[in-house]
């Protein structure tokens, strides 16, 4: 039998999923060594870009299948199940994101609310402008942020990070260099 060296073995893959249907749980452990590069792919495409919630989305998404193997029909459409799974779980990860920065934005402005309506929308188009220039960072710098912001010591973030307290300053002063810049573009464009 002629092989296509480049293309998925189907017997394989059909005989792991089948195995670890079964309870074969190195079966199902090979299944997913086979596939973590689609899998990676796959989650950086939807848009996460955090090494770190990469490799937690892939736990998700192996725990989520494992759970549902009974319910995969043709073993061959293993590859495609999986990376379904871990697109709706990039997608899920996400929106949580965006509504936890759309809640924060709304504390915020209950926090700086001001009896001044002209002061208050200024307040909420300046927050929407910061909002803007952070869609682009990973969740951990946000996390940073809004550490620093509600007081955390830079000891007890270095700590918490195994980082030397100079390493974080020089991370803290290079994250606000670069938010500066995208709020000056974006107040100008």
């Amino acid at each position: 039998m002629i092989t296509n060296p480049s293309g998925p073995d189907w017997e394989k893959i059909g005989a792991l999923v089948q195995e670890a249907r079964d309870g074969g749980e190195e079966a199902f452990r090979s299944l997913l060594e086979m596939h973590q590069p689609a899998l990676t792919s796959t989650l950086v495409a939807c848009g996460v870009r955090c090494p770190e919630t990469v490799h937690d989305l892939i736990q998700d998404v192996a725990s989520k299948a494992w759970t549902s193997l009974g319910r995969l029909r043709d073993p061959r459409s293993f590859p495609a199940w999986l990376r379904r799974i871990a697109a709706n779980a990039a997608r899920d990860h996400l929106r949580r994101q965006a509504v936890r920065k759309e809640d924060e934005l709304e504390l915020a402005i209950h926090v700086e609310a001001d009896d001044d309506p002209h002061a208050r929308l200024e307040r909420v188009s300046e927050l929407r402008f910061m909002l803007a220039a952070l869609t682009e960072e990973e969740p951990e710098v946000i996390d940073l942020l809004t550490a620093r912001a509600n007081g955390v010591s830079i000891e007890r973030l270095a700590t918490e990070m195994n980082l030397s307290q100079g390493a974080l300053k020089m991370r803290l002063l290079r994250i606000r260099k670069r938010l500066r810049k995208r709020l000056h573009k974006l107040r100008m464009g």
